[in-house]
């Protein structure tokens, strides 16, 4: 083992302290024999050692005791042990523990209740005379292919008008009679021929339709109840009756209808869904007209006899029974077109005789309700 230079210093060090030990006490060794020896008082052999014949005393014999034997020879020091001053051991320090933070509990907001808004009470109001609409209306088939050929009126089984672009749907009918005339009275009530009108139809005992205009309704909401009360039909012939606002579009022609059917409903508690428009669809409408109405659920009613009573501000009594009579032969069922307007009176004076005619042609009178098959002209298909 190869001996460090710091391990042989160490050796000699203990070495020299060694021999400094020795030395030390053989010095004290020889100054204690050099002291003064006293005579002894004692009779036996004397203890001192003899002189020699030179008279000095002989030197005592060395105390070998103190001396180094042998064997005492000066081994080396076995070399400490270094134990390796362990390194200390770094204890890791511990890692906080971080206790996971608990996600706060996010309690789901509860959506407010929305209570339903209770539907409003349908108020029961007595139905028009004879057949009421069709609760349960076939859907509305899809517009006709542009070569569908223009069909400008319905069956009496319901087969809507078919033209390319029109969506009319089917429709239930009721069965009528052989030959049938449906009066009808536009553009009241009026006081001075309303209460005529239906005095006349009491007496003779037949039914007729009044189309009435909104602004009129407003007027004498009386009227149309009387109307009403004696079991005449009511149709809807618009609010103004104004032909540059009725016909702007087929929206403008809806409101302007929707406008006089609450003012009716708030009279008589009826939403006609029988429509004439004013002068008639000819000219007026197109397909889109047909279809909105359609949509909406009306019934859009022309006619297909007329008294004339409109030709002029006062056509004479004789001229509108005579073209009544003229229009009728060959039909068995009759619309007939007149008005019950403030100077119409001729109108309230040809009634009697018109009705007298029809019932000797064998003609049924009835009230047109939508489950009456409309009569309509041909030229609003073509547009």
């Amino acid at each position: 083992m190869k001996i460090k230079p710091w391990q042989t210093w160490r050796v000699n060090l203990v070495l020299l302290a060694l021999l400094t030990s020795v030395y030390l006490s053989g010095c004290h060794q020889v100054a204690s024999t050099k002291a003064p020896v006293t005579p002894a008082t004692t009779t036996g052999p004397s203890q001192t050692p003899e002189a020699n014949e030179t008279g000095e005393t002989p030197p005592a014999p060395e105390d070998t005791s103190q001396l180094p034997s042998p064997e005492s020879k000066t081994k080396p020091s076995p070399e400490p042990k270094t134990e390796p001053i362990p390194e200390p051991k770094i204890e890791p320090i511990p890692e906080p523990k971080t206790e996971p933070i608990p996600e706060p509990k996010t309690e789901p907001i509860p959506e407010p209740k929305i209570e339903p808004i209770p539907e409003p009470k349908t108020i029961t109001v007595p139905s028009i005379p004879a057949d009421e609409s069709d609760n349960n209306p076939a859907p509305t088939p899809p517009p006709d292919l542009a070569q569908t050929p223009i069909h400008p009126y319905y069956d009496l089984d319901g087969t809507p008008p078919s033209a390319p672009g029109l969506a009319m749907r089917t429709r239930v009918f009721n069965v009528e009679p052989q030959k049938i005339a449906y009066l009808t009275f536009d553009d009241g009530p009026y006081p001075q021929t309303t209460p005529r009108i239906l005095k006349i139809l009491q007496d003779e005992g037949v039914q007729a339709t009044f189309f009435v205009v909104g602004s009129q309704v407003e007027q004498h909401p009386d009227l149309l109840k009387a109307e009403y009360e004696q079991g005449e039909g009511i149709g809807n012939h618009s609010y103004s009756h104004d032909n540059k606002l009725v016909y702007r579009s087929p929206e403008a022609f809806l409101a302007e209808i929707k406008h006089n059917e609450e003012l009716i409903f708030k009279a008589i508690g009826v939403r006609p869904k029988i429509v004439r428009a004013p002068g008639g669809t000819q000219g007026h409408f197109h397909v889109n007209y047909y279809n909105a109405v359609d949509a909406a659920d009306y019934l859009i009613y022309d006619w297909n006899v007329s008294s004339g009573d409109a030709d002029a501000a006062l056509v004479p009594a004789d001229q509108l029974v005579q073209n009544v009579e003229s229009q009728v032969s060959g039909k068995s069922r009759l619309i007939i077109l007149m008005h019950d307007a403030g100077a119409k009176v001729t109108t309230v004076d040809a009634l009697p005789r018109i009705i007298q005619y029809l019932k000797q042609q064998g003609y049924s009178f009835g009230v047109i309700t939508p489950k009456v098959a409309p009569i309509l002209f041909p030229g609003g298909f073509n547009s």
